[in-house]
């Protein structure tokens, strides 16, 4: 659905959930102020038990002049248009008006069947869904700082600080907002209320300690994701804890933060295992959050009981991770089988190119955030599915072709490149040339049976992550050069070679 989509209506109703939080005032107040710009008779609700009560909220609504209006549940129905937006019309936590027609916005897991819908749950916040809806529809949200900062805070405190993060549409509209910093610092220091350091305090001494792990797991009571955040850091503290994770329930599941202080296990790898088949969980490699869904956990193990779901995957991470530090490693080959590569086009990027030599740069992708120097010994690949990684020209040179043909990337993120000097931005497909890979170049390769983390040669601080069927390498030539392909990957660039 685009907002387009919308403009037929001339009365339009906003509403958010029973009990709003920053992120839903943000995304309706946002949608607000779109269809407002265009003349529509706009009005932005919620209705439930009481009006908003948090210091913080009162705070966002008055600085930011939020116009919301409370209604009480026994009102006549709302003409025209009625968008739920960061709920979905019909849940118990929406309190239900009649309207002449009915459209959700949203970034959990829901499903809406009519019409006018845009759901996206793998997104960070609705925030970030009504961003990238007004974007898409040509409005100019930075000509509107206290709109910017809204959003900013909703996506903030729907993500523990930015730590849950995990998809780069997210972090694109954290780059791309102009905000006010006094007032984020503001609502920030306005935060935490008395009962939610009582809930704080009672989760930390409640805790599970998993010893042989060096991992502990806290039960906290229904509370704002900040403090789930605020209760990993304060855990993470402790000398005997690597890692920790924290977890509350929700009306349709649970809401986990992770943290790890250590090289060896990153936050985000961990909250994605065990949101895995549940849910799904992402972020940094030192901060990161996920939510399991109560209907999925259900259907996978026949009960809600979370406790025992959490113990099991726990249990099951560590016992079948294997890491592998390749400086001190000579790897088996009995039971690699031999493959050989196809031909293939790709598409590279040489930075220098656009950039000068000595420039620090992120490029931004799918599957998260990847930091380089333009020195000018390396091209940017972009592999069949988007996936980015660097390639040495030397190495390059000997594997792959040039190629005149057009390079057309089509994936569901487009790669970006982040200059941290001037603050530009690239869309790496409009800078990319066409490959091609060798065919023939010889590889010995077997499924991965667990969960392998390679640190390489190049790089000791950062693992290189291979999942159970994706596939463990090294180049028959070089066999001290390991390396994991994902599974779909492949089997989309790799033929076994018949001995």
């Amino acid at each position: 659905m685009q907002l387009a989509d919308l403009l037929g209506f001339d009365h339009i109703t906003i509403q958010c959930h029973d009990n709003p939080d920053a992120d839903a005032l943000a995304s309706g107040y946002a949608l607000y102020t779109y269809f407002k710009s265009l003349e529509k008779d706009v009005h932005f609700i919620y209705s439930g038990k009481f009006p908003i009560q948090k210091s913080n909220l009162k705070l966002m609504l008055e600085h930011i002049n939020i116009p919301i209006e409370y209604i009480s549940p026994v009102v006549s129905p709302r003409k025209g248009l009625l968008i739920t937006v960061d709920c979905c019309y019909g849940e118990g936590n929406v309190t239900h008006f009649d309207a002449d027609e009915i459209a959700v916005i949203d970034h959990h897991q829901t499903y809406w069947p009519g019409p006018y819908s845009e759901i996206n749950p793998l997104l960070g916040s609705c925030s970030t869904l009504v961003w990238k809806l007004l974007t898409d529809a040509g409005f100019d949200v930075n000509t509107d700082k206290k709109l910017c900062t809204a959003l900013y805070y909703g996506l903030m405190t729907d993500t523990g600080n930015f730590a849950d993060i995990h998809y780069p549409v997210d972090r694109d509209m954290q780059d791309a907002l102009y905000y006010d910093k006094a007032l984020i610092s503001l609502f920030v220091n306005s935060n935490i209320s008395i009962d939610d350091m009582v809930i704080a305090g009672k989760a930390m001494i409640n805790y599970t300690f998993y010893s042989n792990y060096k991992c502990s797991v806290i039960h906290a009571d229904a509370c704002d994701p900040n403090i789930l955040g605020l209760i990993s850091d304060l855990t993470l503290q402790v000398d005997k804890f690597d890692i920790c994770l924290v977890y509350n329930e929700l009306n349709d599941g649970f809401k986990i933060s992770v943290r790890s202080c250590v090289k060896h296990i990153r936050a985000n790898e961990f909250a994605g295992y065990i949101c895995r088949g549940v849910g799904s969980g992402g972020g940094h490699s030192d901060k990161a959050g996920g939510f399991i869904s109560k209907t999925k956990l259900q259907e996978l193990t026949g009960d809600l009981i979370i406790d025992n779901f959490l113990s099991e995957r726990i249990k099951t991470y560590y016992e079948q991770s294997e890491i592998i530090d390749v400086r001190n490693y000579t790897p088996n080959t009995d039971g690699m089988r031999l493959y050989a590569k196809k031909r293939f086009q790709l598409g590279y990027v040489d930075p220098t190119e656009f950039l000068p030599i000595g420039a620090r740069v992120t490029v931004r992708t799918i599957e998260g955030d990847v930091d380089l120097l333009v020195d000018g010994s390396y091209y940017i690949m972009i592999n069949i599915k988007g996936e980015i990684y660097p390639q040495r020209i030397d190495r390059f040179q000997k594997s792959y072709e040039f190629s005149d043909e057009p390079y057309n990337l089509d994936t569901e993120y487009i790669p970006t490149l982040h200059c941290h000097s001037n603050g530009s931005v690239y869309k790496l497909n409009q800078y990319a040339h066409s490959c091609y890979a060798h065919a023939g170049a010889k590889i010995l390769a077997r499924p991965c049976n667990k969960i392998v983390k390679i640190f390489t040669l190049w790089d000791d601080e950062n693992y290189y992550l291979g999942n159970p069927d994706d596939y463990f390498a090294c180049r028959v030539d070089a066999p001290e050069d390991i390396y994991i392909i994902a599974n779909d990957i492949f089997n989309l660039t790799y033929d076994e070679v018949k001995v």
